[in-house]
């Protein structure tokens, strides 16, 4: 079984989901304020919240949602916590030189937990 935040699979329980949330507001916060990053790519949720059909996720407060573009999940062989980013890069950035710079600030954001970072570029814009 894996932990699963931001993202479909099976939800995990107490301090470990508690960490993985802790973990995906960490990273997203933190990659956002890299240089050349435009925004992390949103969630079909986040996309559909202001239709009819996702009136039951504006139930539950912005600050409970997993971030936008940030996937987390526990590695249950391993123990370490699978980290994915989605973004997209501003336009007249080098998209290799910002995913560098966003995996880095991604491992720092993550406070010392073993982490596995994948990040994506989703698209220029």
């Amino acid at each position: 079984m894996t932990d699963d935040v931001g993202g479909a699979g099976e939800a995990g329980s107490g301090a470990s989901r508690e960490t993985g949330e802790r973990l995906a507001r960490a990273v997203a916060s933190a990659v956002a304020e890299v240089p050349g990053v435009a925004f992390l790519r949103p969630r079909l949720g986040d996309l559909l919240r202001g239709s009819a059909a996702a009136a039951r996720l504006r139930r539950t407060p912005a600050a409970d949602r997993a971030p936008a573009g940030v996937r987390v999940r526990r590695v249950p062989d391993t123990g370490h916590w699978h980290v994915e980013v989605q973004f997209t890069v501003r336009q007249g950035h080098r998209a290799v030189d910002v995913a560098r710079a966003v995996r880095a600030t991604g491992e720092r954001a993550a406070g010392g937990l073993p982490v596995e970072l994948t990040v994506t570029v989703a698209g220029v814009g």
